[in-house]
């Protein structure tokens, strides 16, 4: 029986990923780790474009600051969405005997996706970078958002819906990522990452 905020695409495309769950051990771990684990494997890709040398000034680390932004922002809409939006339930919260439900979670509302949210500010926002390292991205994030659906805990449209926002949200940093200058120059500053003319042309 549909529920009365959940549609039937949610329930056909929910049960069809979700039904793959709980079968094959390989699958099972990776789609718990990029479900579980999303926000830690950000950080470390994040890191590693940090610090990755040559340690200079470069387009590759101004995009770690918009998407870091961007993600934020995501996050801070998906909070007002949430507080605004009518409660839904989670799919193991109104199908506990048909849901595989692969990792805990508390059975707060499920609309919109926090995880989809953030990776894809975080995705777009790294289109910055070069089209490779927003190609990837992309797929990373996409990757979460089936994750998220796949152990139980969302909706196809809450993936969906957040989805949309983190997009959003990485095009509006990108639209006015010169307003971010100062951000930018802040986090070289703080993190002493020198100008790339400061560098020896041996490293460079």
């Amino acid at each position: 029986m549909l529920h009365p905020r959940i549609n039937g695409f949610d329930f056909y495309v929910e049960h069809w990923i979700n039904a793959a769950a709980g079968h094959n051990a390989l699958l099972d771990l990776f789609g718990v780790v990029l479900a579980k684990f999303a926000p830690e494997i950000w950080a470390l890709i994040f890191l590693i474009m940090w610090f990755w040398p040559p340690y200079r000034r470069s387009r590759a680390r101004r995009a770690v600051v918009y998407a870091v932004v961007a993600g934020v922002i995501a996050l801070v809409i998906n909070i007002a969405i949430t507080h605004i939006a009518p409660y839904r339930p989670r799919p193991f919260v109104l199908e506990p005997h048909l849901v595989h439900q692969l990792i805990a979670h508390k059975a707060d509302s499920s609309f919109p996706s926090d995880h989809a949210a953030g990776s894809f500010g975080f995705a777009i926002g790294l289109l910055f970078a070069g089209l490779s390292d927003g190609i990837w991205a992309l797929l990373l994030a996409l990757a979460v958002a089936w994750a998220r659906v796949f152990v139980g805990v969302h909706w196809p449209t809450d993936v969906l819906v957040g989805a949309l926002v983190g997009i959003v949200s990485g095009f509006l940093v990108l639209r006015f990522r010169k307003q971010l200058d100062w951000l930018v120059q802040l986090a070289f500053w703080v993190l002493r990452v020198p100008p790339a003319a400061d560098l020896p042309k041996t490293d460079s």
